[in-house]
């Protein structure tokens, strides 16, 4: 918070924040979820990059404001897009509070992965921006009046929208400036400071004294109301109760102001005594602002003018009128003009627009998800309506050997509809393709096996590291814990996990079949004389007038069939390929738009009725059609088999009735397996985005677990190690003793180089010089004492040679180098009897 020099306007500091990487995180959550605008949306994560580095270091001036207005504007829109959050999007933001000062450093801070925060912060960023621009106009002039009592208004919506609309829907404050309180008291306070420019406004524009004094008044009811709110809230070290006393004095003031020009209008209608009673009620509120006000805004010269205008009504009253002079309380109120009021924040800025237009909002494309889901389900229910229906006939056929038992009257010779049949089987690739494909599920099905594996077990490392963590630092590893994060994950996984066992089941299922009919596929796939070879031969027969007829209908009812699987293959067609996903998703994205409530379940269920209704009752007449057929057939065929003279072989009847049931179980087995791959490579592809999804949320953790693992290390290391306790007096005792009892401590140290002992190891020593050799006692002397050493003091001023520094370790034992002196020392050069002369080695 800042003070206007003479005006005591109130400004708010932006709070401060940290860098963050948006780039990474979007750019993943855009592959999976948006891949085919991977490069286009690109673009659009960068320019909101920038665009959050610039409101880091805002300017105070109306284009930093909006600045702040453009980037709060753009993490609105796109929090229905690329939700930023602890489950999809992890971005973590961190703000200081903007009262404390010293907020980097006194842990008045908040670090929260959601948008919700960082929109909170930018809003409360740009109402500060809007106070500080406000404050430091010139309020002497028409264009400063007017700026100013905008921004503050700006300010107060700004604030309000923060207290009304954001910080409702968090789960915890982070940072006291951002508490309901807080927030409330911003709001009165700024809207106060609006109603005050604009009673300056209307004193400069000298407008009628009942208006100004109503204009005044409103203002004192602001600055009471801001007032109560201030007092509510303790914010210590800051400049809050400052503020809070501030207000009560801009309280008084107002009120003062407003029962001075009050005091005008009862001179105007020479109603002395109200005039009296306003002045003597002005000329104390007025006094007791200027004592509270301790010299933050000036308020002595209006004081002046009132005890002037007050002295001159008591003469002239006490002279002339000898008005009774009531009691401010039993006068009329004042009224009040309450102009200044919050400005809603725009939703509009000129030349913005949302980086992020093309991509679908959320809630639109779980609307479309939903009613995706809702079609298949309809689709599959009613595609499997018809291949059961026709599974049904093809077993009845089989079973009446139709329509093989027609073509087979000689006995001999090889049905038509049989060779046509293993001609197909033939094309489709038979019985090879069929390996090959049962050949390839399992390999699909272990590598998705494998992804959900490797993504469950990355979860529950991730969840212990934290369990572990959390038992380390107890209440001081403040993040979320991961078993809350990853339920959703987990969620996931397991209905992945369901699926793929139900999946191998039904692969088990289609091996099984495939199993049984492996010799009928066998034969199928073999040439014309192959096939020939395996079916037995069997005896003519003869047929009466009445056979001969039911053949006809037979022939007939097998040509109406042939129709009605056509029929059923072109429906299927157009389930398969009815409710266009984009028309739908048009139709979301309209409702979304204009109305409150998206009622998606209605729009879907109009539209999955009006699309698919008419399919659902052709589904229902071809069932119905079949049931008539099958009715006539099996009618027909009784005719048949009764009115057969002449045996036929069994083997061969029964070899023309596998064969039938072979090709119709191949069909069946191709168009399983060709949607067992199909499905196998879809899931493989939403497995993948999972598993990018969770280590996208893993690393997001690791991250946010390095840094608060840096500031608990930091914190631990910063703080003061306690005092080191005092040692009894008997330790002091000992100590003194000991070191008075040292030999080391008796006679001053030697200054002279040590003299060189044969034998003995060396270390060397750094001097002023360099390195220097210190010559050393054989390893005999006793350790206690002198660690295993001693040096002998040799004499003054005794030339040794100079070693170059870095050539000798400081502190490790070498050997010693060949010493060369001279050959004879002077006898003159010491003391007779106390140094032989010198006869060593040369």
């Amino acid at each position: 918070m800042s003070i206007g020099s003479m005006t005591g306007m109130v400004s708010i500091e932006p709070k401060k924040g940290d860098r963050a990487n948006l780039h990474r995180p979007l750019m993943s959550f855009i592959m999976g979820a948006f891949p085919e605008q991977q490069e286009e949306m690109s673009v659009g994560v960068e320019d909101v990059s920038k665009m959050r580095e610039r409101i880091l270091a805002v300017e105070k001036s109306e284009k930093g404001a909006e600045q702040l207005l453009r980037y709060y504007l753009q993490m609105t829109t796109m929090d229905c897009k690329l939700p930023i959050n602890e489950n999809q999007i992890h971005v973590t933001f961190t703000w200081y509070d903007s009262f404390y000062k010293d907020s980097v450093f006194s842990g008045k801070r908040g670090s929260v992965a959601n948008s919700l925060f960082e929109r909170s912060c930018v809003l409360f960023n740009y109402a500060a921006v809007s106070s500080q621009i406000a404050a430091s106009q010139n309020l002497d002039t028409d264009d400063g009046l007017k700026i100013a009592a905008k921004y503050f208004q700006v300010s107060s919506g700004a604030f309000a929208h923060l207290r009304d609309k954001l910080v409702p829907t968090m789960q915890k404050i982070p940072t006291p400036d951002l508490s309901p309180e807080v927030l409330a008291s911003l709001t009165t306070l700024m809207q106060a400071q609006a109603q005050e420019c604009i009673y300056i406004k209307a004193v400069a524009d000298k407008m009628k004294d009942k208006v100004t004094c109503r204009l005044a008044g409103s203002a004192a009811d602001f600055y009471g109301d801001a007032y109560k709110a201030m007092s509510s809230v303790s914010l210590k070290g800051t400049n809050w109760d400052k503020w809070t006393a501030i207000c009560l004095a801009k309280q008084n003031y107002m009120a003062g102001l407003s029962e001075y020009y009050q005091s005008l209008n009862a001179k105007a209608t020479k109603a002395i005594g109200e005039e009296l009673a306003r002045l003597t009620e002005a000329n104390k509120l007025l006094s007791d602002a200027v004592k509270q006000s301790a010299g933050s805004f000036e308020c002595k010269d209006i004081l002046s003018k009132v005890n002037r205008a007050q002295v001159a009504a008591q003469k002239d009253n006490d002279f002339i009128y000898h008005e009774r002079v009531p009691n401010v309380s039993d006068l009329p109120a004042i009224g009040r003009a309450p102009v200044a009021k919050p400005t809603p924040v725009a939703t509009e800025v000129e030349g913005w627009s949302d980086v992020f237009n093309k991509l679908v909002p959320l809630n639109v494309q779980q609307a479309a998800t939903m009613y995706a889901s809702r079609k298949d389900h309809l689709i599959h229910l009613e595609i499997t309506k018809l291949r059961e229906a026709t599974n049904q006939l093809n077993g009845t056929m089989n079973q009446m050997n139709l329509p093989a038992a027609l073509e087979d009257l000689s006995g001999k010779e090889i049905p038509a509809s049989l060779i046509e049949k293993s001609g197909d089987v033939r094309t489709k690739g038979g019985l090879m393709a069929l390996r090959q494909s049962f050949d390839e599920l399992p390999q699909l099905l272990q590598r998705n096996e494998e992804i959900i594996h490797e993504t469950l077990k990355a979860l529950n490392e991730e969840e212990a590291s934290d369990k572990h963590l959390r038992t380390t630092f107890g209440t001081k590893w403040s993040r979320t814990k991961s078993e809350d994060l990853t339920k959703s994950f987990k969620e996931q996984g397991d209905k992945y996990q369901t699926i793929l066992t139900n999946a191998r089941n039904a692969d088990k299922i289609v091996r099984e079949k495939f199993e049984t009919n492996l010799r009928a596929i066998d034969i199928l796939s073999k040439d014309e004389s192959a096939l020939i070879d395996s079916i037995p031969v069997g005896g003519a027969q003869s047929l009466s007038g009445q056979g001969q007829k039911a053949v006809a209908s037979l022939k007939s009812f097998m040509d109406q069939i042939k129709l009605l699987k056509g029929e059923r293959d072109s429906l299927e067609q157009k389930f398969k390929s009815g409710g266009d996903t984009e028309e739908i998703i048009e139709k979301f994205s309209q409702l979304n738009t204009e109305s409150n409530l998206f009622n998606d379940e209605g729009l879907s269920t109009e539209h999955l009725e009006k699309t698919y209704g008419p399919l659902q009752a052709a589904v229902v007449d071809s069932i119905r059609q079949q049931d008539e057929l099958i009715a006539k057939i099996t009618c027909a065929n009784d005719e048949f088999v009764q009115s057969k003279s002449g045996a036929t072989s069994d083997p061969r009847s029964e070899m023309m009735t596998e064969l039938a049931r072979g090709y119709d179980a191949f069909i069946e087995l191709m168009g399983n397996l060709a949607e067992g791959t199909k499905f196998y490579n879809n899931l493989t592809k939403i497995l993948t985005t999972y598993q990018s999804n969770v280590n996208d949320f893993i690393l997001a953790r690791n991250t946010e677990k390095d840094d608060l693992m840096k500031s608990l290390q930091g914190s631990l290391a910063n703080k003061t190690p306690p005092a080191r306790p005092e040692p009894p007096q008997f330790h002091q005792q000992a100590a003194q003793s000991s070191a008075a009892a040292s030999p080391m401590s008796q006679g001053p140290t030697p200054q002279a180089p040590p003299l060189a002992v044969p034998g003995a190891p060396q270390q060397y020593n750094y001097g002023a010089t360099g390195y220097q050799p210190s010559y050393n006692m054989p390893y005999g002397m006793p350790a206690g004492a002198y660690g295993g050493y001693y040096t002998y003091p040799g004499p003054a001023g005794y030339g040794y040679p100079q070693y170059p520094p870095g050539q000798y370790p400081p502190g490790q034992n070498t050997p010693r180098p060949q010493y060369q002196p001279p050959a004879q020392y002077p006898p003159s050069q010491y003391p007779p009897g106390q140094y032989p002369p010198y006869t060593g080695p040369k």
